[in-house]
């Protein structure tokens, strides 16, 4: 990934990414205790990480799978996706079923 700022061009291995939040018409890549902000579409970000084993589990947020480090049972099929880091995030309904799809294949 190419981070590119008004000082500076960053590049971003998929293996730093921990997870993606959207923001607006940015997204927020988090890597470790740092943030960078670029400005692509959160489907177009899946597109490019799903190979590298990203996962979307929310309309806000997708999420390096190698980070994950357990998931909690929530309401009707949800998560609350737990990261290595200590993060939380809630998977929707909607997006749960990757992280099914993920379980099932393990």
């Amino acid at each position: 990934m190419v981070i590119r700022t008004r000082s500076k061009v960053s590049f971003l291995k998929p293996s730093e990414i921990d997870w993606i939040e959207a923001d607006g018409k940015h997204a927020v890549l988090h890597a470790g205790r740092e943030t960078h902000v670029v400005r692509h579409t959160l489907t177009r970000l899946e597109q490019r990480l799903a190979a590298h084993g990203f996962v979307r589990v929310h309309r806000s947020a997708i999420v390096n799978v190698d980070r994950i480090k357990e998931l909690e049972p929530w309401f009707h099929g949800e998560y609350v996706v737990i990261l290595k880091d200590g993060t939380k995030l809630t998977s929707s309904a909607a997006h749960s079923q990757a992280l099914h799809r993920m379980i099932d294949a393990s």
